[in-house]
């Protein structure tokens, strides 16, 4: 017998380990994703949602950092952020049962989160902030002004890669969680409430282009489900780690 098959089995073991640490990291990311949403909730309740202007929003950020910071929805994107983990900690758990389709999922989660993250409105509203505080000429901030209304068009909320972004990570998750229904990782209530919650996000997106309040309406009810698809999510994701 080779040293090479010998070492097939340790190098099996070794690689389920990871695979189980790697759980174990996405099911702590989900509990991180979940104080992420009450928080975000929190804040939106006590002081407000963003602005709708950004003379509005360099006025916050000046007056308060911290709350700005708040409701310029940060939160929200730390939450994307851990995505990326929360994710592939699903793709691990998956990966025997459904390891082509919870790759495409994955995917197009990953292509979601980039698409959310590279259009946030949050460091580029305070870099213009900060330069509207020390404008010296009502052209100079004038211009700012205009360019802070042109950061708001463009944002994860407002624009065609916000819309995109929407599309790919909800239709990623309602996909993965639809993988869920029929895998013995997970609970069915840990899939029932992941295709709740993605699925009324993921309708929103469409909504939202022809009736914003219905839309609105949808996030909401979505961020209950929400935020009893977090807590499963990640109990599941910790158990199988230990296995």
């Amino acid at each position: 017998m080779s040293q090479l098959a010998l070492d097939r089995p340790l190098v099996a073991q070794a690689a389920t380990s990871q695979w189980g640490a790697l759980r174990r990291l996405a099911g702590w990311a989900t509990l991180a994703q979940l104080l992420c949403l009450l928080l975000s909730a929190v804040a939106g309740i006590a002081v407000g949602l963003e602005p709708a202007t950004a003379q509005e929003y360099f006025a916050m950020l000046q007056n308060d950092r911290v709350v700005g910071l708040l409701r310029l929805d940060f939160p929200t994107l730390v939450m994307i952020c851990l995505f990326a983990i929360t994710s592939y900690g699903i793709y691990g758990a998956l990966r025997h049962s459904d390891g082509p389709y919870a790759g495409l999922a994955t995917m197009l989660v990953y292509a979601g989160v980039i698409l959310a993250l590279a259009n946030h409105s949050a460091f580029s509203m305070i870099r213009l902030s900060d330069l509207y505080a020390v404008a010296t000429t009502a052209a100079a901030q004038e211009q700012l002004l205009v360019a802070g209304e042109a950061v708001i068009a463009g944002d994860m909320w407002h624009s065609t890669s916000g819309f995109l972004a929407g599309i790919f990570m909800q239709g990623g998750f309602v996909l993965v969680s639809a993988l869920m229904l029929r895998s013995k990782a997970f609970s069915k209530g840990t899939a029932v409430t992941g295709l709740a919650a993605n699925g009324l996000d993921f309708l929103h997106v469409f909504v939202a282009l022809m009736l914003p309040s219905l839309a609105t309406t949808l996030l909401w009810i979505a961020g209950v489900f929400y935020l009893a698809w977090f807590p499963l999510l990640a109990r599941d994701l910790l158990k199988r780690g230990d296995e």
